[in-house]
């Protein structure tokens, strides 16, 4: 198995993460040595695929009735001082000074939508209605050993789908339920991850009933009667979608039992089982931040709980493990590179018009939105030019024009099918414009659109990758 790729030589081959080993020219010292270890370098194919992600999960939960923020990445640290963070996660934080003042990165996103949300309550009172849903991409850090690094699978700086919903005591269960509905229909729909039987179950992440009080904040009734809470909801998830559930004793976040969703998916080893996303159940951060007392003058006697939930969980974890289930294939939405376009030359006169029909098309699919490349070949090297395309850049679509298809105005399109890991291919019209192509693009966009409502559009002429 040591011969087969992992998600690091995907990323490298997409150009989505750069390989920390990889010597910078010139320079004379490798990627890692500049970023450091545990802090993933995104190029630029990496920066379409994250920025088309980003539109999908804000426009996904925007239509979800969810509010969006964006939170410093540096914090006093009086504010997780607060929370409870400096006294149970401390460990696992960047603390520094600056001016005799203390701050920290910060590890988690919760506090500062709390503040949000009370700062909202205060400026509109009962105008504001509970659930209250707020969603962030939010970047965190986070100290890990340097011997626990992984590619992207493990580090110390990621980007989590966070949210956060203040809801009151009786609809929490169907808010959870909600939340696994949402993180469903984002796998499935999205990235074609079914959740089933065959590669899903629920883990019921449970305190450590003896280290409550020092690794647990609250008390023991109060995590008894959450946990119990907790694992009739997931039982009843469970039974509705055919799933298994089983219990992580200890497994818990310091303020709340928790939900993740474990997913199997295949790797460089075998099939291997990662942790996606997350719905935790918090009891403790309502009090710290007094918002029972603040939902109580403005509401009446009302009992909350904040529920932090995050779909995909960790974006680079999950794009390292999506890379290797898929050996580097990403939906259409988020590939570096969509469409590549393939000029095929045979020396003759119509080489000219091979190369116009080739740059029209290109530029057409530019001013739509997308992300395309045209190589220029032959057709003694067609074939090496394409086993390069399939085992580095992998675009969704490759489009080939040649003279056959310049006599007859058409397009030879080859679409890459992720349920059968094949190639369809089809033959279509073209003329002014470029509506058949454009009808088998809008296909391939469907299922991301009917999630989110968009299909992320960020276009770009990559021909100097391929």
């Amino acid at each position: 198995m040591s011969g087969e790729k992992d998600h690091i030589d995907y990323a490298h081959e997409l150009d989505v993460a750069i390989k920390p080993d990889s010597t910078v020219p010139l320079i004379g010292k490798e990627y890692g040595y500049f970023s450091g270890p545990g802090v993933p370098l995104f190029s630029i194919g990496g920066g379409f695929l994250r920025q088309a992600l980003q539109q999908i999960l804000v426009s996904f939960h925007a239509r979800r009735g969810y509010f969006i923020a964006e939170t410093p990445t540096l914090a006093s640290s009086e504010l997780f001082k607060l929370s409870g963070h400096m006294d149970f996660y401390r460990e696992n934080m960047y603390v520094f000074n600056i001016e005799d003042r203390e701050f920290t990165v910060k590890p988690m996103n919760c506090p500062y939508h709390l503040l949000i949300f009370l700062s909202h309550l205060a400026r509109f009172r009962n105008r504001v209605k509970l659930p209250f849903k707020i969603f962030e991409m939010g970047r965190v850090h986070r100290y890990e050993p340097s011997g626990s690094l992984y590619g992207l699978l493990r580090v110390r700086g990621f980007t989590q789908d966070d949210a956060h919903i203040i809801t009151p005591e009786g609809e929490a269960a169907r808010v959870i339920s909600d939340v696994f509905e949402e993180m469903r229909s984002l796998m499935e729909l999205v990235f074609g991850l079914p959740i089933d039987e065959g590669n899903v179950r629920l883990r019921l992440s449970l305190s450590d009933r003896s280290q409550i009080g020092t690794h647990f904040m609250g008390s023991w009734e109060e995590w008894s009667a959450a946990e119990s809470a907790l694992e009739e909801i997931a039982s009843k998830i469970a039974e509705k979608y055919k799933v298994k559930v089983s219990r992580g004793v200890g497994e818990a976040a310091f303020y709340g039992p928790k939900i993740d969703l474990m997913m199997s998916l295949r790797g460089s080893s075998g099939v291997k089982e990662w942790q996606m996303g997350t719905i935790q159940f918090d009891f403790n951060l309502p009090r710290r931040f007094k918002i029972y007392d603040y939902v109580k003058e403005i509401y009446g006697d009302m009992n909350v709980f904040i529920i932090h939930r995050a779909l995909l969980g960790s974006i680079e974890r999950f794009i390292g493990g999506y890379l290797e289930h898929y050996k580097g294939r990403l939906p259409f939405s988020m590939a570096p590179l969509q469409v590549a376009i393939i000029a095929i030359k045979a020396g003759g006169e119509l080489d000219v018009k091979v190369e116009e029909v080739s740059e029209r098309v290109k530029r057409e699919l530019l001013s739509r939105g997308l992300r395309v490349a045209v190589k220029e070949s032959s057709r003694t090297g067609l074939s090496g030019d394409v086993r390069l395309l399939e085992s580095s850049i992998k675009p969704p679509l490759i489009v080939y024009i040649g003279p056959k298809e310049v006599r007859e105005s058409t397009l030879a399109v080859a679409v890459y099918d992720q349920r059968t890991g094949r190639r369809s291919n089809m033959s279509v019209k073209y003329g002014e414009t470029l509506e058949e192509l454009m009808k088998i693009i809008e296909e391939q966009e469907k299922s991301v659109r009917e999630a989110s409502g968009v299909s992320p559009r960020i276009p770009a002429d990559l021909s100097h990758m391929v």
